[in-house]
């Protein structure tokens, strides 16, 4: 049953209307002035459906009952009262949030009509409210979730890479707001350098989750081959990385992954690349493209990856990066993202990955909507 809060200062009115609206099926509350009737809805805010105010009262007005009552529920549906000749008031009480005004005389119907639509209009306003609440609850949530991820895959980031008797190795990682889903490293074992870097399609929880079992695989095989100082077994090893992806990942979520381990003693280097973009090695001046040799991970149980191997020459420089660094550039520069590699090619790779990434940066005019990650190697002289 709605319930209705009447002010007015004049009992044959208030009882009146009691009577009618309770034949409506209306629940009533009475007050004789303003500051009674504001002290009753202050008690009542919770049950109080609507609230129905003569404009002219000894004590406060109508006009001064609608401010007060709609600072106290904003949501609140007031109708005023007001007699033949006070417009102005009226109208200035709809200024101040009153729902609707009545001139007297009035049909019961149509005080009726306006109490319904004012009680609809304020269960509306409360569901909104509610709702909006709801909303910022969950995406404080969220937020909270997409914080916590973003702080994981910073801490699985290396925050240095080691320096390295026969090789120079630097790279660049930055994380997009959107929390993406590249990673690298660099380690080596008595015999053997190894590298790996990897973007996981997509952002937000479900690629940090992916980013972490595939972070996870390959610090498992980081600790095996340094402990056994062997090779990676890259044809098998990427094959289980994909069953283990396929098997625990929802379908739709991929990973593009470059990895492989260079023979330290000949400089011999062996990888494969699941389905990731062109990387390149820059030997004599020259950008030789290291293409890919298997499709991606996480979406083919039955899925084959070819080792592909180059002999490293002194000085030779491997260039590995992915999609979001040229993807961002070709957005808004005019030249080709291999253009780009060639006017650095010469520099050492710690300089040559700086400015490709300035470069990046500078071109793009706005924040990148995906990580940008380069590692580069270079063999020393």
């Amino acid at each position: 049953m709605p319930s209705v809060l009447i002010i007015d200062d004049e009992s044959a009115i208030l009882d009146n209307l009691q009577f009618n609206l309770e034949l409506y099926g209306f629940s009533v509350w009475k007050a004789h002035n303003g500051i009674e009737g504001i002290e009753l809805f202050q008690k009542n805010i919770d049950v109080v459906d609507a609230v129905i105010t003569d404009m002219k009262m000894p004590g406060i007005t109508g006009l001064e009952v609608v401010k007060r009552i709609h600072v106290l529920q904003p949501d609140i549906g007031i109708i005023v009262l007001t007699g033949h000749g006070d417009m102005e008031n009226a109208i200035a009480s709809m200024r101040e949030g009153a729902f609707n005004y009545l001139q007297k005389p009035f049909q019961m119907e149509n005080l009726v009509l306006s109490l319904q639509n004012a009680i609809q209009k304020k269960n509306i306003m409360l569901e909104n409210r509610k709702l909006q609440e709801d909303l910022i609850q969950k995406n404080r949530y969220l937020q909270g979730l997409h914080d916590s991820a973003q702080l994981i895959l910073m801490q699985y980031a290396p925050l240095r890479l080691p320096k390295f008797t026969s090789y120079d190795a630097a790279y660049i990682y930055k994380s997009c707001d959107k929390v993406g889903g590249d990673m690298l490293d660099v380690f080596e074992s008595k015999d053997f350098l190894f590298f790996y870097i990897f973007d996981v399609c997509s952002h937000g929880i479900l690629a940090a989750v992916n980013t972490i079992i595939i972070k996870a695989y390959f610090c498992k095989l980081k600790n095996y081959h340094r402990e056994m100082d062997i090779p990676l077994q890259l044809k098998d090893d990427f094959r289980d990385l994909n069953l283990e992806l396929c098997k625990n990942t929802p379908s739709g979520i991929f990973a593009t992954v470059f990895a492989g381990c260079i023979e330290k003693e000949t400089n011999r280097m062996y990888y494969v690349s699941a389905g990731h973009i062109d990387q390149y090695l820059v030997r004599n001046n020259a950008l030789v493209p290291l293409s890919s040799s298997g499709t991606i991970l996480g979406s083919f149980e039955n899925a084959h990856y070819d080792v592909y191997h180059h002999q490293l020459l002194s000085g030779d420089k491997l260039l590995m990066f992915t999609d979001g660094l040229p993807e961002t550039w070709e957005r808004k520069a005019e030249q080709s993202f291999v253009s780009l590699l060639e006017s650095v090619k010469a520099e050492p790779v710690d300089k040559m990955i700086e400015k490709i990434n300035s470069e990046v940066i500078r071109s793009s005019n706005e924040a990148p909507d995906d990580d940008l990650t380069i590692l580069a190697l270079s063999v020393k002289p």
